[in-house]
C-alpha cells in the first residue's frame, strides 16, 4: 500500500470518527429498510401462492362440473336421438301406408304399439291429422281422440315454420302431470300437411336417472328448460325439488335466451341460495340445459385449511426475521466500540510503516532484479517484481551464496567479478544467459560494492536487467541483413514509394545497378502488360492488409518483359505510421515456360498443336452449360478423313503426319475464336460450335452450312501437301439442347452419326438419328445374348433340300439356326451380321461345320441317305484365319466324314483381298476331296479373271435375280449368262431361292438343272428331313 495511503487511513480526527458513526447509522437504517422490503415480499408471494392456489382448486372444479354435464348431456341426447328414431320410423310407415283411417287405425296402432317396446325411454307415441286430434296412440287408450291443436308445437309445424319440435316442459291438464313433446311433422307425396307425428317423453325419465348417479359433498346437478322450469334436480344435501318448479334468476334467463354454452359463473343457488360453482351447457339443440354445481363452501375447505397454516408460518417467519434483525444491529454497536480501539491502535503503528512504505513503492517502481550479498557473498536481501524471473523451483534466495544459484560456468564468472569488486571498489559489468522460469533470458547485471559509513566493505550489490529483446532485435538485424544478400530481389523504399535501397539480386534480375534505381518510382520496371485496374487493386490490398503478393510482369532495363513474383509488405512504426515499403521479386521466367510446356503437352495435341480429348472435354462441359442457360442450340461435329489408314500405309506416315497438319489449319480458319477445334486421335477430328441459334432448325441448318464448308477446304488440302491423292472426309453431326444428355452421351450421339455417314459411302455428313442408337442398343443386347448361346450352345443345324430336274434330293444345305430360349428360333438375318461384326463367326463356323461332317458321316451308313451332298457356308472372317486349314483338317480327323460329298460355299468377297492366300487354302482343301461352291454369284466383286483362276465346283445363282427372271428382263439376262458362263468354265450351276413351278421351267429352259427353295423344300431339322426323304422313296 502506498504510503500516503497509511496516513490516510491511519491518521484520523475527531471527524473521522463522526464517520464511523453515520456509518453505522446507515447501516441500521439498511438492515432495517432490507428487513421491511423482504417481509412485503414475502406477504406478495404469499398472498401471490395462494391466489394461484385458489385458481387452481376453481380450475379443476370447472372441469370436474363440465364432465359430469358433459357425461349427463350425452344421456339426454341418447334419449332424443331414441325419439328421432321412431318418429322417422313413423314417418316412412305413413309414407308407404298413409295416414290411417277407421279400417286401419288398429294396425296403425299395433305398428306405434311395437315401436314402443323397444323405445323404453319413451312415454308415448302418437299420431295426430292435420286438425291436431290424435288419431291412434302406442298406449295410452284415454288420449287417443285429444285435440292438441292448440299447442305451440302443432302451430308451428302445421305452418311449416319447422319440421320438427323438441318442446319444453308442457303441463297436461288431463294428466295433471309434466311431459317433453318430440314431434315430427308429415307430409304426403305432394308436400301437403297430412298430419304429425308425437313421441311423449315423461321426465321422470331424467329425475329417474339423475337419482341413480353419486354425488359428493357439496355437489348438485339439475336439468332445466327455457323457461327455468325444473326438470329434475339432485343435490348431496338431500332431498329432492318438485319437477316444473318455476327458478327465477335473470342472469341465467339472459345466458338461455342468448344461447350461450356452455357457461359458468359462481353466485347463489335459486333454490337453496347456497353460493356454488355453476356449470351450465345445453344438450346439443334440445331444449333443455345441465347445470352441475359445487358448492363454494366445500370446494374451497381444503384451500382455506392451506391458507391457514401458510399464514402461521409466514407470522412466524417474520417475527423470526425480527428478532434477527434486533440481534445483528446490538452487534453492529459492538463492532463499532471495538473499531474504535483498533483505530486507537493502529494510528500508533501507522507512523512506523510510513517510511517503510515510501521505500517500498520506490523499489517496487523498479522493473529491474536487486540482489544484496554480504561479505560472505550471501544474500541478503533480494527485489524480483515478476515471478517468471525467477530460477525454476527457487522461491526464496535470501541466505543462499551466488554458487549455490548459478550454473557452474557462470558461477565461475561471477568468481571473477565480485573478485574485482571487492579489490578495485568499482562497478563491474557482466551480461550473462539464464534459464529461469519464462525460459532461456539475457541479462545484463551491474555490480557495484557496498561501504560502511567508515569506508569499510560492507557487501555487493547487483541489479540485473532483462536484455533479451534487445539481443533478438539484434539477431534479427544480422539475419535481415544476410537476407538481404539472398537469391530474392529485394528493393526498399520509403513512404511515398521512391526507392531507398536494391539488393544484389534484384540488379541482377533487372539488369539496373543500385545507383540508377534509388529515387525513382518501382512503376519504372513496369511492362504494361497490366492495367491501370491491377495495380489500383494490389494498392488497396497493401492499404488494407498490410501485404500483397501476387504474379507481376515486369520489364528489364534491355526491354525484355519477365514474370516475376512479388511481394510487397508495409513497414509501420511504434505510433503504427507507414514509414517504408520492402518488397521481393523472384524470377518465374523458367517456372513459367514450364508450367505452359505442361499445359501444352496436357490439353493439346503434340502434332497437330490443336485442343486433345481431355481439353474438348472441359470446352464440352461448359458449352452445356451455356445451352442450358441461354436455351440456345450448339453443334458437335465429328470428322474423319476417308480411307486415311491406307494413305499412310501406302505413301508413309511422313506424308500422313503432313496431311493431319494441314488438314487441322485449314480447319481452324474456317471457324470462330468461340468454336473449339480438336484432334481426339489419329485422323479423328471434333468441332464444338456452342451457340448456333434457339430455333432446333436453324441450328441445324448452320450445322450442316459448316460442315459442308469444312468439308470442301478438306478437299482441297491434297494441293496444299503438294500431292494429287484424293482426300475427303465423312462428318457426323449432333445438335447440343438442353436435354438431360452428359457428354459422353452427345460424343456418342456424334460417334453414331459418323459411323451412318460412313456406311452412306464416306465424303458425306449425317446428323444423329435416335433410330440408330435404338439399334445400336438393340445390337449390343443381341451381342451379349450371342455370347451366352455361345456358352450354352443354343444352335440348331438346319437343312434345306437341293434337288435336281427330277426332284430327287440329291443334297442339303446346313443352315445354323439360333434357339432362344424366349424368342424362340431368331432369323439368321438378324445374328449373322452381328457374329461377323465381332468375330464370333470363325467359333460358331467351326461349329456348324463339324456338326454337319458329323452328320454326313452318320448318313453314310445308311443306303437311303449315302448320296446326299451337304453344303457348308464358310464365311470370309473365318476362311481368312491363318490357320483355317489346320482347324478344318482336325474337324475332318475327328469326324471321319466323307469330303468327296462335303461342298464348302464361299462368296466372292473372299477373292477381293489376298487372292492368292484363299486360292491356296482351296487348292489344300480340294486335294482332301473337299468341293467349292461359290455363293450369291453376281451380287458382289464378279470377275472372270478370278472365276478362271479358282478352284472352284459350282456356282449358285443368288436368289434375289432367280426370282425376278420372270418379271425382269435384266435379271433374267443375268442368270442366262451366269449359266453359259459355268457351262464354258466347266463348273455345275444351282439356282437358290426357286418357289414356283414357272420360275423352275424358265430355269430348266435356259440350262439350269439343279434347284434349292421353297419349291422343293424348306429348311427343317435333321429328323423331318429324313422322314420326308424316307417317305418319299416309299
Amino acid at each position: 500500500m502506498p504510503a500516503a495511503n497509511v496516513l490516510v487511513k491511519y491518521n484520523r480526527d475527531k471527524k473521522n470518527e463522526r464517520y464511523v458513526y453515520a456509518s453505522f447509522r446507515r447501516q441500521r437504517r439498511n438492515v432495517y429498510f432490507l428487513y421491511i422490503i423482504t417481509s412485503f415480499l414475502l406477504c406478495s408471494l404469499f398472498g401471490w401462492f395462494l391466489y394461484e392456489q385458489h385458481q387452481q382448486e376453481m380450475r379443476s372444479a370447472k372441469s370436474y362440473s363440465a364432465a359430469r354435464a358433459s357425461t349427463i348431456v350425452e344421456w339426454a341426447k341418447s334419449v332424443f336421438s331414441q325419439s328421432n328414431q321412431v318418429l322417422l320410423s313413423i314417418s316412412e310407415l305413413i309414407d308407404i301406408q298413409g295416414m290411417p283411417d277407421e279400417e286401419t287405425a288398429m294396425s296403425v296402432a299395433v305398428e306405434l304399439s311395437d315401436r314402443h317396446r323397444y323405445a323404453p325411454l319413451i312415454q308415448e307415441i302418437s299420431l295426430l291429422d292435420s286438425q291436431g286430434n290424435v288419431l291412434v296412440s302406442s298406449g295410452n287408450s284415454s288420449y287417443q281422440g285429444r285435440d292438441l291443436s292448440n299447442t305451440d308445437f302443432f302451430t308451428a309445424l302445421s305452418s311449416n315454420q319447422q319440421q320438427e319440435i323438441v318442446t319444453p316442459l308442457y303441463w297436461s291438464d288431463e294428466d295433471q302431470a309434466y311431459f317433453l313433446h318430440h314431434a315430427l311433422r308429415l307430409d304426403d307425396q305432394e308436400g301437403n300437411f297430412t298430419g304429425v307425428a308425437l313421441v311423449r317423453i315423461a321426465p321422470q325419465v331424467f329425475v329417474d336417472t339423475i337419482n341413480r348417479m353419486q354425488v359428493q359433498d357439496g355437489e348438485s346437478i339439475a336439468l332445466i328448460d327455457p323457461t327455468l322450469r325444473l326438470i329434475a334436480r339432485i343435490s348431496q344435501l338431500g332431498g329432492r325439488t318438485q319437477t316444473g318448479t318455476q327458478l327465477v334468476d335473470p342472469i341465467t334467463q339472459g345466458i338461455l335466451d342468448n344461447g350461450q354454452s356452455p357457461w359458468s359463473n359462481v353466485m347463489g343457488s335459486f333454490l337453496d341460495h347456497r353460493k356454488r360453482l355453476f356449470w351450465l351447457q345445453r344438450v346439443d339443440n334440445f331444449p333443455i340445459w345441465v347445470v352441475a354445481g359445487m358448492e363454494m363452501e366445500q370446494l374451497l375447505a381444503e384451500w382455506r385449511q392451506r391458507a391457514a397454516i401458510l399464514l402461521g408460518m409466514l407470522i412466524a417467519i417474520v417475527l423470526l426475521g425480527g428478532w434477527g434483525v434486533r440481534h445483528y444491529v446490538k452487534r453492529l454497536k459492538l463492532e463499532l466500540l471495538l473499531q474504535k480501539r483498533l483505530d486507537e491502535r493502529e494510528q500508533a503503528r501507522a507512523q512506523a510503516q510510513a517510511g517503510e512504505a515510501y521505500l517500498q513503492a520506490l523499489i517496487h517502481s523498479i522493473q529491474d532484479l536487486i540482489f544484496v550479498f554480504n561479505t560472505q557473498d550471501q544474500i541478503t536481501y533480494m527485489h524480483v517484481l515478476h515471478k517468471e524471473m525467477m530460477l525454476e523451483g527457487e522461491e526464496s534466495l535470501i541466505g543462499k551464496h551466488y554458487t549455490e544459484i548459478f550454473p557452474d560456468a557462470l558461477a565461475k564468472r561471477f568468481d571473477a567479478v565480485f573478485e574485482q569488486v571487492r579489490w578495485y571498489r568499482q562497478a563491474v559489468t557482466i551480461e550473462y544467459p539464464l534459464n529461469v522460469r519464462r525460459g532461456e533470458l539475457f541479462f545484463q547485471a551491474v555490480v557495484s560494492p557496498l561501504e560502511n559509513t567508515d569506508g569499510s566493505f560492507s557487501g555487493t550489490l547487483l541489479v540485473a536487467r532483462d536484455i533479451t529483446e534487445a539481443k533478438q532485435n539484434e539477431v534479427e538485424l544480422n539475419i535481415a541483413a544476410a537476407a538481404f544478400q539472398a537469391h530474392l530481389g529485394i528493393i526498399i523504399t520509403d513512404a511515398h514509394g521512391l526507392i531507398l535501397k536494391a539488393n544484389p539480386m534484384f540488379t541482377l534480375i533487372t539488369g539496373y545497378t543500385e545507383e540508377e534505381v534509388i529515387g525513382h518510382d518501382p512503376h519504372m520496371f513496369s511492362s504494361e502488360q497490366q492495367g491501370a485496374s491491377f495495380y489500383r487493386h494490389l494498392w488497396r490490398s497493401l492499404k488494407k492488409h498490410g501485404r500483397w503478393e501476387g504474379e507481376v510482369w515486369n520489364q528489364r532495363k534491355n526491354g525484355e518483359a519477365f514474370p516475376g513474383w512479388v511481394a510487397v509488405s508495409s513497414i509501420t512504426n511504434a505510433d503504427d505510421q507507414l514509414t517504408h515499403y520492402v518488397a521481393t521479386v523472384i524470377d518465374i521466367s523458367e517456372r513459367k515456360s514450364a508450367e505452359q510446356e505442361i499445359h501444352q503437352l496436357a490439353f493439346y495435341d503434340s502434332l497437330t498443336g490443336l485442343a486433345n480429348r481431355r481439353l474438348f472435354m472441359d470446352r464440352l462441359e461448359v458449352a452445356l452449360k451455356e445451352v442450358i442457360r441461354y436455351r440456345s442450340y450448339g453443334a458437335l461435329l465429328f470428322i474423319d478423313i476417308d480411307h486415311f489408314k491406307q494413305i499412310n500405309d501406302v505413301y508413309g506416315h511422313p506424308l500422313g503426319d503432313r496431311l493431319l497438319k494441314c488438314v487441322a489449319s485449314q480447319l481452324a480458319q474456317q471457324l470462330r475464336e468461340s468454336d473449339t477445334l480438336a484432334c481426339l486421335g489419329g485422323d479423328e477430328f471434333a468441332v464444338l460450335v456452342p451457340s448456333l441459334n434457339a430455333d432446333p432448325v436453324k441450328a441445324a441448318q448452320l450445322a450442316e452450312r459448316i460442315a459442308h464448308k469444312l468439308m470442301t477446304v478438306i478437299r482441297r488440302t491434297s494441293a496444299l501437301i503438294n500431292h494429287s491423292i484424293n482426300i475427303s472426309a465423312s462428318i457426323g453431326i449432333t445438335l447440343l439442347s438442353d436435354s438431360n444428355i452428359d457428354q459422353e452421351g452427345y460424343l456418342q450421339q456424334a460417334d453414331m452419326a459418323l459411323s451412318q455417314a460412313k456406311v452412306k459411302g464416306r465424303d458425306t455428313l449425317c446428323f444423329f438419328d435416335p433410330a440408330i442408337q435404338a439399334a445400336l442398343l438393340t445390337s449390343i443386347h443381341l451381342e451379349r445374348e450371342l455370347r451366352q448361346a455361345l456358352a450354352l450352345k443354343q444352335w440348331q443345324l438346319y437343312y434345306q433340300p437341293q434337288v435336281n430336274v427330277d426332284g430327287k434330293t440329291t443334297g442339303v444345305e446346313a443352315l445354323l439356326r439360333w434357339q432362344h430360349p424366349e424368342r424362340g428360333l431368331v432369323s439368321p438375318g438378324e445374328f449373322i451380321p452381328l457374329l461377323e461384326s465381332t468375330g464370333l463367326i470363325s467359333e460358331v463356323g467351326e461349329w456348324v461345320l463339324e456338326k454337319a461332317c458329323y452328320q454326313l458321316a452318320r448318313w453314310a451308313q445308311y443306303p437311303e441317305f449315302c448320296h446326299l451332298t451337304v453344303s457348308v457356308n464358310i464365311s470370309p472372317l473365318q476362311f481368312q484365319d491363318a490357320d483355317f486349314v489346320t482347324r478344318i483338317k482336325a474337324i475332318f480327323e475327328r469326324t471321319k466324314a466323307p469330303l468327296q460329298r462335303l461342298k464348302l460355299e464361299v462368296t466372292e468377297s473372299l477373292f477381293v483381298e489376298a487372292r492368292d492366300n484363299a486360292r491356296d487354302k482351296m487348292l489344300e482343301l480340294k486335294a482332301l476331296g473337299v468341293r467349292f461352291s461359290l455363293d450369291d454369284f453376281g451380287t458382289g466383286y464378279s470377275s472372270l479373271m478370278y472365276l478362271t483362276q479358282l478352284p472352284l465346283d459350282q456356282l449358285k445363282i443368288d436368289q434375289s435375280f432367280v426370282q425376278r427372271v420372270l418379271t425382269s428382263s435384266a435379271n433374267a439376262a443375268i442368270v442366262e449368262s451366269t449359266i453359259v458362263l459355268a457351262e464354258s468354265l466347266g463348273l455345275d450351276v444351282i439356282a437358290e431361292g426357286v418357289e414356283t413351278q414357272a420360275q423352275k421351267a424358265w430355269l430348266l429352259e435356259h440350262g439350269c438343272h439343279a434347284y434349292q427353295g421353297d419349291l422343293s423344300g424348306r429348311p427343317v431339322p435333321v429328323d423331318a428331313l429324313e422322314e420326308q426323304l424316307v417317305s418319299v422313296q416309299h
